[in-house]
């Protein structure tokens, strides 16, 4: 049985591991997100231990036994000067491993998230979901998620 809980240190490297699985399938999408080398390490510090440090952060995993299965990376963004929108949730990361997705895990895992942005009086959450990334796209509009901005690019 799969459960959510709190990611605690003894996680990180396995969220770092994940994470590569994570990038790996979005490299596949588009060439620009192949890690570097040694990445992992910058990964762990500026994103996942940060997160679990702040107060404004939250980190999740999902654990089969002791095996990490999947985790998220959320938090709470304070507006930008000037605009009427009170504080909002951002869930930039959330990975499931392969073998475990179809299984509920992400829609536990968001499930959670919810509840810890309620408890922090969060009303709007958005994501970024990567063009041609189907099985995000999927998973995310099953939970209700909808269009609401687009990120151009071009290289120069």
């Amino acid at each position: 049985m799969v459960t959510i809980t709190r990611a605690s240190e003894n996680h990180v490297a396995s969220i770092g591991q994940l994470w590569l699985e994570f990038m790996w399938h979005h490299q596949q999408i588009d060439p620009i997100f192949e890690p570097r080398e040694n990445s992992v390490p910058g990964f762990e510090e500026y994103e996942v231990r940060r997160l679990m440090n702040s107060s404004a952060g939250l980190v999740l995993v999902a654990l089969d036994g002791n095996r990490v299965v999947g985790f998220s990376l959320s938090e709470i963004h304070e507006p930008m000067q000037g605009y009427k929108l009170d504080r909002f949730g951002i869930i930039s990361t959330m990975a499931v491993t392969a073998d475990y997705r179809h299984q509920h895990v992400g829609e536990n895992m968001v499930q959670e998230i919810y509840q810890w942005f309620r408890a922090e009086n969060i009303k709007r959450v958005e994501i970024e979901v990567l063009v041609g990334n189907q099985i995000g796209d999927s998973f995310w509009r099953k939970q209700g998620f909808t269009d609401h901005r687009y990120r151009l690019f071009r290289t120069i």
